[in-house]
């Protein structure tokens, strides 16, 4: 082998493992990609969509009532999530009748598949720095009204979902927009 040649793959392997290490980076600091296990989101996010997040604005203060969260169960340290905020730190939610009211005010619910069933009624007084989360398909969604631990906190959170990736006919923005009373 000539010194050219070894240069040239030298040069080819040093470019190749700059794009792996920021490749890396860019998916464990900034972005993160989920495949939607179960149904619990529907129909905001199906079963098996491909869900892209970002890592960033998930601090106690940039967290809003209806972004939708990845984050690390708080009954199991092993499962990742993805849920609904609902409930913000040092609220009370009261879910009643198949309504959830914060501070005894109803919340927009729109993007619930279906009317909630009884199951899960109760007060949650939301602790400072963590968030009350629900499934968009109540009935069918493990959540914070059932778990042993039901608030999460803001450092169990990983990534806020953005976008719906794939399937393509699926393709699209999952941001919160509250519908218009007419």
């Amino acid at each position: 082998m000539n010194d050219r040649f070894i240069r040239k793959l030298l040069k080819a392997f040093t470019v190749y493992v700059i794009i792996f290490v920021l490749f890396m980076l860019l998916f464990t600091k900034v972005f993160m990609f989920n495949i939607i296990p179960s149904g619990s989101m529907e129909n905001t996010i199906m079963t098996g969509d491909f869900v892209f997040s970002t890592r960033f604005g998930i601090s106690e203060q940039e967290i809003q009532r209806y972004d939708i969260v990845v984050f690390i169960a708080p009954d199991d340290p092993e499962l990742t999530y993805i849920k609904r905020v609902i409930g913000l730190p040092g609220e009370t939610i009261e879910v009643k009748d198949g309504r959830v009211y914060a501070d005894g005010v109803e919340l927009d619910d729109s993007f619930v598949r279906n009317p909630m069933n009884r199951k899960g009624d109760g007060v949650f007084e939301v602790p400072e720095g963590s968030f009350f989360l629900l499934g968009d398909n109540r009935n069918q969604s493990q959540d914070s009204r059932f778990w042993d631990h039901p608030y999460v906190p803001v450092d169990n959170i990983k990534g806020k979902a953005k976008y719906v990736v794939l399937p393509v006919s699926n393709f699209g923005s999952i941001q919160y927009e509250k519908e218009e009373l007419n």
